[in-house]
């Protein structure tokens, strides 16, 4: 049912975080919104800024969030443990974190008759090597499974690459690092990497929203960045290159030829189901042969993201 608001109601987890805030910024008008996050005072700050939000305080196994399950006939997913040299580390977190917690999430969502659920994936599912893009490949394939299980629940799958600027980013640590007068430290500066905007991340979950279908996973036709192109933006600030941490690649794909065949695609997305009658013609999508994003967009974006920290 809907709130009292004559609402309907949306969960939002992982809601301290970049998408999640965006997401709590665009339908904060039109829904009653749970915010789900483990940071107390960035909740509060929410709430300051969006009076009616409900805060749900904890992480995802939180009585707080099966309440807000319950009233909720929207359930946006984004929250996660997403670092990659952390979950190299931290495997049993991880794994409790970004499978387990998504699968009891979405399997209390369709018990308690939540219309759509969509979750948010990553580039680093596909052909994955590391612990997190294995946990994401795990969620990714318990999602699809329950979709199976309950057909009147619409599940729904959004694979990412990385938003720039989001927090914890590269992007994020140099941006500390300079105002520290620190070097910042670079990894490998041939990496490249599948990125947009957090506009455009926000708008592929709105199209998840009002479009997807269920068993749907949704790919934005992204371009990549090379990390050289991202120290350019940093001019004179001085360089580290520290190598490749544990776990990480060169080069990312978002789509590996043959995972699932069958779709659709728009202007903007390719869409992968394995119940679609159409056969989608895709090949290998990877960041080291694809069209990369023009130096003076990158610009564009880093000005953004310090005028929002102004």
């Amino acid at each position: 049912m809907a709130s009292g608001h004559g609402k309907k109601c949306v969960l939002i987890t992982g809601a301290t975080g970049s998408l999640g805030g965006e997401l709590v910024a665009r339908y904060y008008p039109e829904y009653q919104i749970f915010a789900q996050g483990r940071n107390a005072d960035k909740l509060l700050r929410l709430k300051m800024r969006y009076p009616h939000v409900e805060i749900v305080l904890g992480d995802l196994r939180a009585p707080g969030i099966r309440d807000a399950v319950r009233q909720s006939q929207v359930v946006i997913h984004t929250a996660a443990q997403k670092y990659v040299n952390l979950a190299e580390r931290h495997c049993f977190y991880t794994v409790d974190t970004n499978v387990n917690c998504t699968f009891e999430l979405a399997d209390l969502a369709a018990r308690q008759g939540v219309e759509r659920f969509v979750f948010i994936s990553t580039d680093k599912s596909s052909f994955p090597t590391n612990v997190y893009g294995i946990t994401k490949y795990l969620a990714e394939r318990i999602i699809l499974e329950l979709a199976e299980i309950y057909p009147a629940t619409k599940f729904v799958i959004c694979r990412f690459g990385n938003i720039f600027g989001s927090n914890g980013s590269v992007v994020q640590l140099w941006l500390e690092a300079k105002r520290r007068r620190q070097p910042i430290q670079v990894t490998d500066p041939n990496m490249t990497r599948f990125m947009f905007s957090l506009d455009d991340a926000a708008e592929t979950v709105h199209f998840a929203l009002t479009q997807g279908h269920s068993g749907d996973i949704i790919i934005p036709k992204m371009k990549s960045v090379c990390l050289r192109d991202l120290m350019e933006l940093f001019g004179d600030t001085p360089i580290e290159v520290i190598g490749r941490r544990p776990g990480e690649k060169v080069h990312e794909t978002l789509y590996i030829k043959g995972e699932i065949d069958t779709g659709y695609e728009t202007d903007k997305y390719y869409v992968l189901n394995a119940r679609a009658p159409t056969r989608l013609s895709l090949r290998d999508l990877n960041s080291a042969e694809c069209d990369r994003v023009p130096i003076s967009r990158l610009r564009h974006w880093l000005k953004e993201i310090e005028r929002k920290a102004a």
